[in-house]
């Protein structure tokens, strides 16, 4: 029931809210200014390492552009992305059956500014949970079916018996047109596991979609971001062109002389 900021891995969530909403197009390229995005209203953006010229929506991924997602975030306005972000769930409980569940922040789109288009897409100034985040991917895993997430299935008492609980009426309808959730999962995200960042995930026997990143922690005074600490987090799910599972594995700090965060 924590909450955190996500970093990289809301990028796949926010360009399947673009090619749904018409903003972009799989085909589309976008300049990604070579490293360095400045402009009133919304500061400096950088990338996590070096800079790229024009990109493939596919590529913005694969690569995790910053500035791609964020031209994507302009593209889509405040409106459309604050709203197809509510339709995936974030800034609200996603319902499981147990207590201290919250809300997460997604703040409403009256109060979002040029900063607030350009950093949401590339997972800062939002915050989620980790059960939002999987319900997020487990949504495009479905085909962009609206899901309701379970924990307790039933009820095993010590002497055997069972009492199943009763389950709400399934959700209706689509939060992303199905062609969006497929070419999300099994072309981009494919091709971050298999050509980017996720290399490390591969398996022999199933194909692997995922996503990587490296979320900032802010400071204890509340005042920017700590230089030194961050959460390093990967989603994934498998089989890609029939997925059984999503799995997220997020950790807070991680030693740095075990291993490294990727954006």
């Amino acid at each position: 029931t924590d909450w955190f900021e996500p970093g990289s891995v809301l990028k796949p969530i926010v360009m399947a809210i673009g090619l749904d909403a018409g903003a972009v197009r799989k085909d589309e390229t976008i300049f990604c200014e070579n490293g360095s995005y400045r402009g009133k209203g919304f500061g400096r953006i950088g990338e996590y390492r070096g800079g790229f010229g024009n990109l493939t929506l596919r590529l913005i991924l694969i690569k995790s552009s910053n500035i791609g997602m964020a031209k994507i975030g302009q593209k889509l306005g405040k409106e459309k992305l604050h709203d197809g972000l509510r339709l995936f769930g974030f800034g609200k409980k996603a319902g499981i059956e147990l207590p201290g569940e919250v809300d997460g922040l997604l703040w409403p789109a009256h109060k979002w500014t040029g900063y607030s288009v350009t950093r949401v897409p590339f997972g800062q100034e939002i915050c989620v949970t980790a059960m939002q985040l999987v319900r997020a991917f487990c949504i495009l895993a479905n085909g962009g079916r609206l899901i309701r997430p379970h924990i307790v299935k039933a009820i095993v008492q010590s002497d055997g018996k069972i009492t199943k609980l009763k389950q709400p009426p399934p959700t209706v309808g689509y939060v992303v047109k199905p062609e969006v959730a497929k070419w999300v999962i099994s072309d981009a995200m494919v091709g971050v596991v298999n050509e980017g960042t996720g290399k490390r995930a591969k398996l022999e026997r199933w194909q692997v979609f995922g996503k990587t990143g490296t979320a900032n922690i802010a400071k204890e005074n509340g005042r920017g971001y700590s230089d030194s600490n961050y959460i390093a987090s990967f989603i994934a799910g498998a089989p890609a062109d029939d997925p059984a599972i999503v799995v997220l594995v997020s950790i807070r700090k991680p030693n740095k002389k075990l291993g490294k965060g990727y954006t």
